[in-house]
């Protein structure tokens, strides 16, 4: 059966269908056809423990059995403040700001958009930026 979803990395003109991953465990997928991938870029985020390490799971339930996810647009909450007064305590002074990313892509299109606002509010008006050539900056379009 042909997917619905629209896979961001791949060429859907080369490919009628994925493999479903119904498990994952330390370096591997595992696929409803019963097959054991070694997942050899340990899906981007996960590359350091791989999947579903125990003490990493277990941080995560019981985190969320008292918070588990609040949108920083008005509301803030005791964890995200405790780590971002610890992250001040060791960048270099001068900084007293945090803010928190889900992705790479992401946090670069934040960055573009606070050097955008920094210098409109400045009154300076600067709209180019200086990129590597032929480098991943992200997914998003202001990374592309």
């Amino acid at each position: 059966m042909t997917s619905p979803v629209w896979h961001p990395f791949a060429q859907h003109a080369l490919h009628a269908e994925f493999p479903e991953v119904v498990r994952t465990e330390g370096a591997y997928l595992h696929t409803r056809d019963g097959r054991r991938v070694l997942d050899a870029i340990y899906s981007w985020w996960v590359i350091t423990h791989g999947h579903r390490h125990p003490a990493i799971v277990e941080a995560v339930r019981r985190q969320v059995e008292s918070l588990d996810q609040v949108i920083f647009a008005e509301f803030t909450h005791e964890p995200a403040e405790t780590l971002a007064r610890g992250l001040l305590d060791v960048l270099p002074p001068g900084l007293s700001h945090i803010f928190y990313s889900d992705s790479g892509s992401t946090s670069v299109e934040v960055a573009l958009k606070m050097a955008l606002g920094y210098w409109h509010h400045r009154g300076q008006p600067r709209t180019r930026f200086l990129v590597l050539e032929h480098g991943y900056h992200g997914d998003t379009v202001g990374t592309m």
